[in-house]
């Protein structure tokens, strides 16, 4: 997700029917530039070399997102009709060992090549997080690009978050919480011993309720796709 204001544009983008590294590519009406949708990123045109501003964004269950934020607008087409299918038309890709129409640019087999990824970029430098590791580990504490990180993941609905865990100048460390009367994925950090809801990085209970950590923008990609940008 990106913020489509740039320099002095605010763009609509379509589909352009091209692929750059397996990857779709978007054109903006204002100066038919081509875009990466992985990558954010101007490809060719007026705008070549310019990058969109990323947005923190979810990808998770609609169940899981309605949970957790019960008052959000949801995407209809024209005709009225909210775009849902009964039938993913990628299911047979998903299950297949192919990875695109065209051969990857570059290759690193240290995970499976369709294994899904948290993809960060942080002070221009990238780190993927797969999900075989998180699914292990819902919370991890790390440090990358000297920023301090929490890497959150609910494994029963497969939604992964990044947040700085950085607050009012401190440096937190985090570990699952359990709570018997609480549904969903909660977190206690060492420090104060408060208690955060995990998806959404906010204290809950002790004494930095209210509080909230920083989301960062993330790309769940699959890994031969993140490696090749």
């Amino acid at each position: 997700m990106y913020d489509r204001r740039i320099k002095k544009y605010e763009l609509t983008f379509g589909v352009s029917g091209k692929l750059h590294a397996n990857s779709l590519i978007m054109y903006d009406h204002q100066t038919d530039s081509l875009w990466s949708h992985l990558a954010g990123a101007a490809v060719t045109g007026t705008l070549k070399g310019k990058k969109l501003k990323p947005i923190q964004s979810m990808f998770t269950q609609w169940s899981t997102w309605k949970e957790l934020h019960p008052n959000s607008k949801v995407l209809a087409s024209n005709r009225g009709g909210f775009l849902t299918s009964a039938r993913d038309p990628y299911e047979s890709y998903y299950r297949s060992a192919d990875t695109g129409i065209g051969p990857t640019r570059q290759s690193d087999k240290r995970i499976y090549p369709k294994e899904y990824v948290l993809g960060l970029i942080l002070n221009d430098k990238a780190k993927a997080y797969p999900y075989s590791v998180l699914s292990r580990r819902s919370v991890v504490n790390d440090e990358f690009a000297a920023v301090p990180l929490l890497i959150v993941f609910d494994e029963e609905t497969a939604t992964g978050m990044i947040f700085t865990r950085k607050l009012d100048g401190k440096t937190l460390s985090f570990k699952k919480a359990q709570l018997k009367s609480e549904k969903g994925l909660f977190l206690v950090d060492d420090e104060s011993g408060s208690i955060w809801q995990g998806l959404t990085g906010q204290a809950v209970q002790g004494s930095l309720k209210g509080s909230r950590l920083e989301a960062l923008p993330i790309t769940p990609s699959f890994w031969f796709g993140w490696v090749d940008h």
